[in-house]
């Protein structure tokens, strides 16, 4: 395996980009207006999955797992932003495929943690890369990819269709309501909360 054309390849840096980019616009997301902010969204998450799509396939060089950079804190502060620009909008209905036989329900889901979700994977993958060791930044790759085809790429999807009807649908983008306080919501069961256990070597 070629480390070095993995690692540095156009594909994987061009990825790299987007990825800051997708990092620094949600911890900087509370200076846009609503409608800014989903407009910026509409752009940015359809080319988020095609860097992501281009990824090329690698395998893992270490056994044990990589480094993990964001905090519950860090997880908390992009949802709380995210719920003060969308208020009621941060709900929207998704589709839960796990069900017998192929069927599927409709759940109600948030955009804030489904962005919170992709954050915490693509800012890992970014610090990661800034250690500048290309063992780890070819098994951030290796991991970053895996975690796109068989979670987060599903909801950068959903997103995408989210933020389109925000955009283009009859919605009132001016008039938003106060969100709910998040630092008082359970995060136990929460994706990063569990990934974090998973990793921590001191937990019971």
């Amino acid at each position: 395996m070629d480390i070095k054309a993995t690692v540095y390849g156009r594909n994987t840096l061009e990825f790299l980009t987007v990825a800051k980019e997708f990092c620094s616009f949600l911890e900087g997301c509370e200076s846009y207006s609503t409608r800014n902010f989903v407009s910026a969204s509409s752009k940015l998450l359809p080319l988020l999955y095609y860097k992501a799509a281009l990824l090329p396939e690698t395998t893992p060089i270490y056994d044990e797992g990589n480094e993990q950079f964001v905090s519950e804190n860090d997880y908390v502060a992009v949802i709380q932003k995210v719920e003060g620009l969308l208020g009621q909008h941060d709900d929207f209905a998704e589709f839960n495929y796990q069900q017998p036989e192929g069927s599927f329900e409709t759940i109600t889901a948030s955009i804030a943690e489904y962005l919170a979700d992709i954050y915490q994977d693509l800012k890992n993958f970014t610090m990661r890369y800034q250690l500048g060791k290309e063992e780890i930044m070819n098994d951030a790759i290796w991991e970053c990819r895996e975690n796109f085809g068989e979670y987060w790429g599903v909801r950068l999807v959903a997103l995408i269709r989210a933020f389109h009807t925000l955009q283009f649908g009859d919605v009132d983008l001016e008039n938003i309501d106060e969100p709910e306080d998040s630092s008082k919501i359970d995060t136990s069961s929460w994706f990063i909360t569990r990934r974090q256990n998973d990793s921590n070597p001191f937990q019971d």
